[in-house]
């Protein structure tokens, strides 16, 4: 009876030194590959340690990897395998994260699967008296809501519509919970990554709630877009204040009177930052804006052959805030130094959030013949002029489009 017994543990302790296979499941976006003892491995054995050595496509993270034994005799003995157990071994548990991940191994058949999600590189600073870059930030994105990714077939090039969801900043030095550093970051309006295009179409409603207690996100530089991204509400408050909100000119008042946005236009902290293209340059927009100091503003007009500039008085400039700027859907001429980095602030005036910017020539500045560019446009050669070069230049030709922003001399 002795011997029988040794025979059946022997018998039992062949069984458990097994080695149990290791497959891959659902790992879309990345691949998954197996390490035991620091080797490559297709099998272990029960209570060896499996690393997973996760190698995401490019412009995604692993958010989550999981591993599941065989839960049934039937899928056993598919495998042929006799387990020890009954078989109801399932969810194993794993730790890790970004690309290493590890469990320990079960006496049983192992299938590992891998979440992703979409991480994209983002320039980030801190506030401009610090002056210092900051490291590995990301934004966390998904596909935006009714796109859906393509594929060119020559170039093999995926286009991705993204949403942006959140926003990943390292700890700061010197940053505390009382005291964060403020941080600014970069929306870039696409990230090619391999054969990957990540094209932003939305901001989330908790984008940029910081996720450090050592920084938080007090400034938001969009991208130059055709259109305006969507925003969700509260996107732009992320700690329950209005944060500022720097925009391309040509989209300034699309966003200002963007009604997610209500408070940060009133707050007076969405604006655009525009370098001089020359001593004189042409302005237009579908909203007040605050003209910054060391900057003239003038109407144009012609008389006969000549173009006549006039500064426009002081008295004319005060906006509704009581600020001193550009009304709304008024072309002008401005007159500045080349190469200088102005702020035009957008001022809450007439117009109201959640409303399209007007396209029509309010004709504030009498005598003026300079026409708006709210919206960009062509217009017909021979009545009209445009400015290049600190000179006005009659349009030539029909299908010359003028951006929006700028503004046109009106010929007759």
């Amino acid at each position: 009876m002795k011997k029988i017994f040794s025979t059946i543990v022997m018998a039992f302790a062949v069984l458990t030194a097994n080695a149990y296979d290791l497959t891959v499941g659902t790992t879309e976006h990345g691949s998954l590959s197996f390490k035991v003892d620091g080797a490559a491995a297709t099998t272990a054995a029960a209570g060896k340690t499996v690393t997973v050595v996760v190698t995401p496509d490019g412009g995604y993270a692993a958010t989550e990897v999981t591993a599941t034994a065989y839960t049934s005799w039937e899928q056993a003995k598919a495998k042929s395998r006799q387990l020890t157990s009954a078989g109801l071994v399932k969810d194993i548990a794993v730790t890790g994260s970004g690309n290493e991940w590890s469990f320990t191994m079960p006496e049983a058949d192992i299938e590992v699967s891998a979440e992703y999600i979409i991480h994209i590189p983002t320039p980030a600073e801190e506030a401009a008296d610090e002056d210092k870059e900051v490291d590995n930030a990301y934004l966390n994105m998904e596909v935006a809501e009714g796109e859906t990714p393509t594929t060119d077939s020559e170039t093999g090039v995926t286009t991705i519509p993204v949403t942006v969801t959140s926003v990943e900043i390292p700890a700061q030095d010197g940053g505390t919970a009382a005291q964060p550093k403020e941080i600014t970051v970069e929306v870039e309006a696409e990230t090619r990554i391999g054969n990957n295009v990540f094209v932003v179409k939305e901001i989330a409603a908790d984008a940029f709630k910081s996720n450090e207690a050592t920084a938080v996100v007090t400034k938001v530089i969009l991208p130059e877009t055709e259109q305006a991204l969507k925003v969700a509400d509260g996107a732009m408050k992320p700690n329950g204040e209005p944060i500022e909100v720097e925009t391309p000119l040509s989209l300034l008042d699309d966003y200002a009177l963007m009604s997610s946005l209500k408070d940060n236009f009133e707050a007076g902290k969405v604006k655009a930052e525009v370098e001089a293209p020359n001593l004189f340059w042409t302005v237009s927009s579908g909203v007040d804006l605050v003209l910054p100091e060391g900057l003239t503003a003038y109407i144009v007009y012609v008389d006969g052959d000549v173009i006549r500039y006039v500064r426009i008085e002081e008295s004319e400039l005060a906006l509704a805030d009581g600020r001193r700027g550009i009304k709304a859907n008024n072309g002008v001429l401005i007159g500045g130094q080349k190469g200088v980095t102005y702020d035009f602030v957008a001022s809450p005036g007439n117009q109201e959030s959640g409303t399209t910017p007007a396209t029509t020539d309010a004709k504030s500045y009498a005598g003026n013949q300079l026409e708006p560019v709210i919206v960009g446009k062509n217009y017909p050669a021979g009545s009209y002029s445009v400015l290049k070069d600190n000179k006005f230049h009659s349009i030539r030709s029909n299908a010359s489009k003028v951006k929006p922003c700028k503004a046109v001399l009106r010929l007759k």
